[in-house]
Formats: C-alpha cells, structure tokens, sequence
C-alpha cells in the first residue's frame, strides 16, 4: 500500500514518516518501503543509511528494523517448545484434519507446526513445504510424505532456514494451505520476534490459496514487536479455550473463521493414534 500523504513531501518528512512506518511494522525490506513510498531502492537505502547513522533503526542486509539485537534474534526454540504443550497439541490434531489426501501444505517455524509434522498420518500423501528444520528432522522417512525444504541460512534461535534463497524457492510455489505461526496476536494482526522471519512468513501467505494461523492463548499475552500481517489475510485462527471472553470478541470482529479446541489429557491419547 502506497503512503500517498507522503508521495512527494521533502527527504527530512519522508524519512520522519519512513521511521514511524518501520516502527510499526517493525521490520521491512528495501523493496517494501519502496513500493509503499513510491520512490526508488536507492533512495530508500540512502534514508536507511541516514537513519542508521542518526541511531532512529537498524540496518540489516536487504531490510531495516526498529528492534533491539535481542529482539530481532527472538526466543530460543527449546524454551517456546516447552510451553503450552497440551494445548499446542490439540491445535496440531485440528489443524491436521484440515489436510486432504494429496494436497500440498506449508507449515511454517515454529514449535505448533512442529506438532503438526509430528503427529501427521502416513496415510495423507501430502507434499510438506518448510524452513523448519525441526519440521524436516520429524518428516524425514515418513511414508506417504513428500518433504521440500527451504534452504538458506540457519538461524539457531528459531532453527528456521531464511534468506534470499528460501525467498526465491517460495516465489515458484503455490500451495493449498499455509500453517502460520507467530509469537504474538492482537488487534492489529499477527506478530512475530525475528524481522527475517516476518519477511518469510510473508512471502508463503503470498503463495498460500488458504492461511491458517496456529496460535496458543499464551499468544495474547506475548511481547513480539515485529508485525507479520494483518488479520484479513488469515482464513482461520485455530486456538485453544484458554482465551478470555474479551480476546475471543477480538477474534470474532475479524473477518477470520475461529476454531477454538480444548486441550485434555485424551490429547495425549490421540496423539498417538495419529503419529501410528
């Protein structure tokens, strides 16, 4: 979307709006800030630059960001994937009966779309697309599943792989369903901690016919300051009933179909029937 209050207003107001615009967003790339300011990449990277050296973002290759180091670089893995065990679990069997025999799915990083790969069927015969390395680590020899990874650099806070060529193999694909993850929900959308991975995330939802966004409650309450998307891309929300009555009324003035599921210890039950 074209900031069209600010097409041809001075260098000195363009960058003032391009830091209110990064700060929002929380991460962006050169071509993103280009084509929403309608001006060129290279006079994007000279604002970017001036910023920089002003200390009002940060710089990073192909993209800037309004996050801390610590922030940008996100929650390790292992501590995300003991959280929320049980409920992360009944979303993954939800989302599971949404895979139709031989359709070709995306499931994203993250510790939910890694129950989904776990406790996936043999007997679907779907093509998983990921950059989850998790995510391939669990498909790996599994009968009746085809597995695509998206290379590119390893980040080891997310064991995600992100970059300009997991960018450019998205861009040849197109799949049935996207199962998205992200460190934090709101009114405003979909967040996520690590601006790399905003930007991955993004270019599957642009590929994906269907986006469907696992999230735990505990999602409600997490600090990620990098937005994803907003919720008008996002077909469905699949979430456990630990929500409150005010963050399922968030939910539902989205134009977005909730699917609320109850994690029980039968869970664990069902867990393994599906993983047989």
């Amino acid at each position: 979307m074209t900031e069209e209050n600010f097409r041809y207003t001075s260098a000195p107001e363009r960058r003032e709006r391009l830091v209110q615009f990064i700060s929002e967003q929380g991460y962006c790339t050169i071509t993103e800030l280009s084509n929403a300011f309608a001006v060129s990449e290279m006079t994007i990277r000279r604002d970017v630059l001036r910023l920089a050296e002003q200390g009002k973002v940060r710089a990073f290759r192909g993209g800037v960001g309004s996050l801390s180091k610590q922030e940008m670089e996100g929650s390790d893995y292992r501590l995300r994937d003991m959280k929320m065990a049980d409920a992360k679990r009944a979303i993954a069997l939800k989302a599971i009966g949404m895979v139709g025999i031989g359709s070709v799915v995306a499931i994203d990083a993250g510790t939910t779309g890694h129950q989904v790969a776990e406790l996936l069927p043999p007997d679907r015969n779907v093509t998983v697309v990921t950059h989850s390395f998790p995510v391939v680590s669990s498909l790996i020899g599994r009968t009746g599943t085809e597995v695509m990874c998206l290379g590119g650099l390893l980040h080891p806070e997310s064991l995600s792989f992100d970059g300009p060529a997991a960018l450019a193999a998205i861009s040849n694909l197109r799949v049935e369903t996207f199962f998205l993850a992200a460190s934090g929900i709101g009114e405003r959308g979909a967040f996520c901690g690590n601006g790399f991975d905003a930007i991955t995330k993004r270019a599957l939802i642009e590929v994906a016919e269907r986006v469907v966004l696992l999230a735990d409650s505990s999602k409600f309450y997490a600090s990620a300051m990098v937005k994803i998307c907003d919720w008008e891309v996002i077909d469905r929300i699949i979430i456990d009933d630990g929500i409150s009555e005010e963050q399922r009324q968030v939910l539902e003035q989205q134009d977005v179909d909730v699917v609320t599921v109850t994690a029980t210890p039968q869970d664990i039950g069902s867990t393994a029937d599906a993983a047989s």
